[in-house]
């Protein structure tokens, strides 16, 4: 059976946010990601606040935020680029459990690699991930990036698009 395509979709509604929800408070979830604390319990208030049907400007508001999608699915996790001068951050969680290890992640990541050489224009695109989290820095090294500086508790992977083009 074929592997389903990844699309990145950029609107988000009510019922993505939920889904959302259920996945940051997933500790296998969110034990390796660097996003603010209590991520859940924030989007649940996000929801009690808002009685809109779309979200999308909330989620892009200091950065393009993509639903990663199936299209028999839905959304199974998330990318966020975030422009930083000649460069762009990405951050990619793939929140369906039953979907880790399928190639999901690796799709959605050069998706977004794509979107911020080619549309961006940007010269490389950097990756910060925790020194436990294996699987990432696995697929981020598929992809072609290469460890650039070691901080504390992450390292810092960059990609630039000269890489990117030739690997």
């Amino acid at each position: 059976m074929k592997q389903e395509d990844v699309k990145l979709q950029r609107e988000v509604y009510r019922q993505d946010v939920e889904r959302m929800a259920q996945w940051m408070a997933d500790q296998r979830v969110v034990e390796h990601i660097n996003e603010e604390q209590n991520i859940a319990g924030k989007l649940h208030n996000l929801l009690a606040q808002s009685h809109l049907p779309l979200f999308s400007p909330h989620f892009n508001r200091d950065a393009s935020f993509f639903l990663i999608t199936l299209p028999q699915e839905g959304p199974i996790g998330f990318l966020r680029l975030v422009p930083k001068e000649d460069k762009a951050e990405i951050v990619v969680v793939i929140g369906e459990r039953r979907h880790w290890g399928k190639g999901y992640g690796y799709q959605a990541i050069r998706k977004g690699v794509r979107h911020a050489f080619f549309e961006w224009r940007k010269e490389k695109v950097v990756a910060t991930i925790h020194r436990n989290n294996h699987r990432s820095r696995k697929v981020f090294r598929q992809i072609g990036f290469t460890k650039s500086e070691e901080l504390a508790t992450e390292s810092r992977f960059t990609l630039p698009l000269e890489r990117f083009v030739h690997h």
